[in-house]
């Protein structure tokens, strides 16, 4: 089977539940019960997100690409990101990795065209619910995608880097965040929710909305999985 490198600590909550719900789904497909071969390579979150911030792509892309050349040295057959954010600058990083990495945007856009929705909400950091890029697979093919306002932006943004980055759920901000997704069924007539954040989960993992959730992590997950199967 196919060794699997993870580039996780963005943050590490998140790369916890990667590394959670890979080992399970692939100990329950694989016919003798094993866990996978994979190796976790951290980075430092807040030099990506000061990269992120300062727009200084370039600088992203070589502090990602380091890791990802570690991860080749420990042998593995393929990489992933373990969050949505480092995302802006995948295709830079796919052209200049050895080995081929697996996008998180591309398996929920297929998810969710199959399940013909035409409207969506993304929901993120403040970084990925302004890049355009995020949402670009989704738009080229005929599906809407609306983002909170300004003000409702900062407050998910906030929710994130200060409670969830930590494992922390607080009810008053999940409240919050329930109310943004409503004013935006209301307002927007959205159909579903993109939950474009890895740590948005942990929040919403038995919760139950008014509309369909479509969750990056568990759609990459699902691929990963697959694909160290795959013949």
């Amino acid at each position: 089977m196919k060794k699997l490198g993870i580039l996780g600590g963005m943050g590490p909550e998140s790369t916890l539940l990667y590394y959670k719900e890979i080992a399970a789904a692939y100990k329950r497909k694989d016919k003798n019960g094993n866990f996978p071969a994979l190796t976790i390579e951290t980075v430092n979150m807040y030099e990506m997100l000061g990269y992120c911030k300062a727009q200084q792509y370039d600088k992203l892309a070589e502090y990602l690409l380091q890791g990802i050349y570690n991860l080749e040295k420990a042998g593995v057959d393929f990489a992933v990101l373990a969050s949505n954010t480092p995302h802006v600058v995948f295709d830079v990083l796919e052209e200049k990795a050895h080995i081929p990495l697996l996008n998180i945007v591309e398996p929920t856009y297929q998810a969710m065209k199959e399940a013909g929705i035409k409207k969506t909400a993304w929901l993120g950091t403040g970084f990925t619910m302004e890049q355009a890029c995020f949402k670009k697979p989704f738009v080229q093919n005929g599906i809407n995608v609306a983002v909170p306002n300004e003000t409702e932006r900062a407050l998910i943004d906030k929710v994130i880097a200060e409670e969830l980055e930590f494992g922390i759920v607080n009810e008053p901000s999940k409240k919050a965040i329930d109310g943004i997704i409503q004013r935006l069924i209301d307002e927007d007539g959205i159909e579903a929710v993109i939950m474009g954040c890895t740590e948005l989960p942990l929040m919403y993992s038995n919760e139950k909305l008014p509309i369909p959730v479509f969750d990056t992590l568990k759609y990459h997950i699902k691929g990963i999985v697959d694909y160290m199967f795959k013949e």
